[in-house]
C-alpha cells in the first residue's frame, strides 16, 4: 500500500469521472440483464448473467482501468471501450431491450469521449 494522497474530484473532470463510473455500472448491469434473458433455462440464465459482466469487468480491469498493468495506449483503449458499450447495446437489443441498449451504448461511448476531453487520464 502506498501513502500517496488520493486526488479530489472537482469541477468538470469530477463530474465526468462520476458519470463515467455510473456508465460502467450500467454496462455491467446491462450485461447481467441481457445474460439473464439469454439462458435457455434457469441455471444457464444465471451462468450467463454472471459470466457476461465478469468477462467485461476482466477486459476493463486488464486493459482500460487507470491502474491496469497492461493498460492500452490511446486510441486502442477508446476502441476497446467503444466495443464493450456497443456490444452491450447490441446484446440488450437482441433480448428485447432495444431502447435501453441504444441509450446505454450511446451514453457510454459519449462519456468515454468526454473522459478523454476533460479528465485526461481517467
Amino acid at each position: 500500500m502506498t501513502s500517496e494522497p488520493t486526488p479530489r474530484l472537482s469541477g468538470v473532470a469530477g463530474v465526468v469521472l462520476t458519470v463515467r463510473f455510473l456508465s460502467e455500472l450500467g454496462l455491467l448491469g446491462g450485461l447481467a440483464l441481457a445474460g439473464s434473458r439469454l439462458g435457455g433455462g434457469v441455471a444457464l440464465a444465471i451462468v450467463d448473467a454472471v459470466l457476461l459482466p465478469l468477462a467485461a469487468a476482466a477486459v476493463w480491469g486488464m486493459f482500460i482501468a487507470p491502474r491496469a498493468r497492461r493498460r492500452l495506449p490511446e486510441p486502442a483503449r477508446f476502441l476497446v471501450e467503444f466495443a464493450l458499450f456497443a456490444a452491450t447495446g447490441v446484446v440488450l437489443a437482441l433480448v428485447g431491450w432495444l431502447v435501453t441498449g441504444i441509450v446505454l451504448a450511446v451514453a457510454g461511448i459519449a462519456v468515454a469521449g468526454l473522459t478523454r476531453r476533460f479528465a485526461k487520464d481517467g
